[in-house]
């Protein structure tokens, strides 16, 4: 079974955990941070549907 789908990470989303953990993103950084986020997040979705593709032996 497939994880369920989330939501790709915003900037703003991004910015909230970065000050939650204490990390101050520089403004000429933060297109970067965001596209790597998003990267990340589509990567983590497609491992997730080939291991829901995969059945036991």
């Amino acid at each position: 079974m497939a994880q369920p789908e989330t939501t790709r990470p915003t900037l703003a989303t991004i910015r909230k955990q970065a000050r939650a953990s204490g990390i101050t993103i520089a403004p000429e950084r933060e297109k970067f941070v965001l596209a790597g986020a998003q990267h990340l997040h589509e990567a983590a979705q497609r491992l997730g549907d080939i291991a829901a593709d995969e059945t036991p032996r």
